[in-house]
């Protein structure tokens, strides 16, 4: 097939062209419409604005995200009471005694249960807030789980609780895994309606971050082995199952790459781990410290692993950064293979310590934040979402993703937080900003390296594209087919 429009190659040789020639899902010839027409009078032929290499979501929960397409959508909302009402209805339309899920919401404060006991009695409820590093749930939630007054904080975690040491419904980070596991199972099909979800809006590969449970981890190699994944997965197992597992390639379906790490929670949470206290008092808190991790992330390096590393707050990114120099210290390549997720809150003394690294940054969570930023000043205002200071480090490889279902998974969302940065600060040029998405993802992954390399444009690259019409991606090139995209 002959596709005819500005073509962005990202090759170096030839930064634009006016057509390409695709066949065998290969990328055969890339140049002039006119002169590619003539060479090839038999092809099938597309017109679209912008073709560039295909857009990855270098960081999503795809499991999550098919969960959260069919639970209560509550993104945006702040107010307990309106989130209960929303509760309270959709209680109205289910059978008693079936679990209501939901989640996206933003609070200023912590709820008690009490709104949700009294909106959905008959119900367990459970909601996530919209970073997922906590969850609201009522009373029916507590019971089905066994949660009460005599059940301990767990190791990196906290259950609020009321004078009388009664849980008061609100759960902060681990502690809200003692209700999720009293939840239904998720499903292949769960898994399998978020992946397609990114396929339909474009994407033509993921980097899914770890937390599946350990029966999706055969859903996955099971679809890869079939040939059944509807994009290119990159997966960073959860680091309880990884010693189970080694570095590989299925095909060009499925790619375990790395274990991921928690070094600290989310900022409107209060649980991203900052150097200075929250206004409120309290510092966050570390999950996988970085400071105890050593020998682990050691062992995963040695395996050929990359160490995928959430760190949000400025200690969590301090104390990361620390780990990392000791390892090289051994001989280890943590600069290269240590990848930082979502780098949020990184503060000017650590700023260059950050120079040859990868990190993977999701713009929209500017947006998202904004209102909590300004509240809270400070050090995580000053601090907050610095990709234009990352991008001048040399040596620095920046991924843009979603973090789906935190937000959606909307690239052309994310490239305008990229280049009109929401809390006012310098943006990326837009071309600086597409190649977060379609290039430089690619090249974290080692894909540019293969055979039939991604990432760029040009004779023998694999023909993984998306087809641009006025700034938003209209369809995709998949397995030698045209797809359109249903963006929403």
């Amino acid at each position: 097939m002959l596709i005819v429009g500005e073509v962005w190659t990202f090759d170096g040789g030839r930064p634009r062209a006016g057509a390409v020639y695709l066949e065998g899902g290969r990328v055969v010839d890339v140049g002039e419409a006119e002169e590619l027409r003539t060479r090839y009078p038999g092809a099938r032929r597309f017109s679209f604005e912008r073709v560039t290499p295909g857009l990855h979501d270098a960081h999503v929960h795809p499991l999550y995200w098919g969960e959260a397409l069919a639970a209560l959508d509550l993104r945006d909302e702040r107010d307990p009471r309106r989130v209960a009402a929303a509760v309270r209805a959709e209680a109205a339309r289910r059978p008693r005694g079936s679990w209501i899920r939901g989640g996206g919401y933003v609070f200023d404060a912590y709820p008690d249960r009490a709104l949700l006991d009294e909106a959905a009695p008959d119900h367990p409820v459970f909601l996530e807030s919209r970073d997922l590093h906590s969850a609201w749930v009522n009373a029916a939630a507590l019971a089905a789980a066994g949660v009460d007054a005599r059940t301990p904080d767990p190791p990196g975690g906290r259950v609020l609780r009321r004078a009388d040491g009664e849980p008061t419904g609100y759960l902060l980070e681990h502690a809200a895994a003692l209700v999720r596991r009293a939840l239904p199972s998720p499903t292949a099909d769960d898994l399998r309606r978020g992946l397609d979800d990114l396929a339909r809006r474009g994407y033509v590969a993921a980097h899914a971050m770890g937390d599946l449970p350990p029966e999706a981890t055969e859903w996955v190699r099971r679809m890869a082995v079939d040939g059944a994944l509807p994009l290119r997965l990159a997966w960073a197992l959860p680091k309880r199952v990884w010693r189970s597992w080694r570095p590989e390639k299925i095909g060009e379906q499925l790619h375990v790459f790395g274990v991921k790490f928690f070094a600290d929670g989310a900022l409107t949470s209060r649980t991203a781990w900052m150097k200075a206290p929250y206004p409120e008092g309290g510092r966050g808190m570390p999950l996988d410290d970085p400071r105890a991790h050593d020998e682990e992330v050691a062992a995963v390096l040695e395996a050929g692993f990359e160490a995928v590393w959430h760190a949000i707050g400025t200690r969590a990114v301090h104390e990361l950064l620390n780990l990392s120099d000791r390892l090289e210290a051994r001989g280890l390549p943590a600069r290269t293979r240590l990848r930082i997720e979502h780098a949020q809150h990184v503060d000017d003394a650590d700023l260059p310590r950050l120079a040859g690294r990868t990190l993977s940054m999701q713009p929209w969570h500017a947006h998202d934040d904004r209102t909590a930023l300004e509240a809270l000043g400070g050090e995580p205002w000053r601090t907050a979402y610095r990709w234009a200071d990352f991008a001048r480090l040399p040596g620095v490889r920046l991924l843009f993703g979603s973090d789906a279902p935190v937000a959606v998974p909307d690239a052309v969302a994310g490239l305008h937080a990229a280049t009109r940065h929401p809390l006012g600060r310098a943006g990326l040029a837009e071309e600086a900003a597409l190649a977060a998405y379609v290039r430089t993802p690619a090249v974290a992954l080692g894909w540019h390296e293969e055979e039939a390399f991604w990432g760029r444009i040009a004779p023998g690259a694999r023909a993984a594209l998306t087809l641009w019409e006025r700034g938003e991606p209209v369809a995709r090139v998949w397995n030698g087919a045209v797809e359109s995209v249903q963006r929403t």
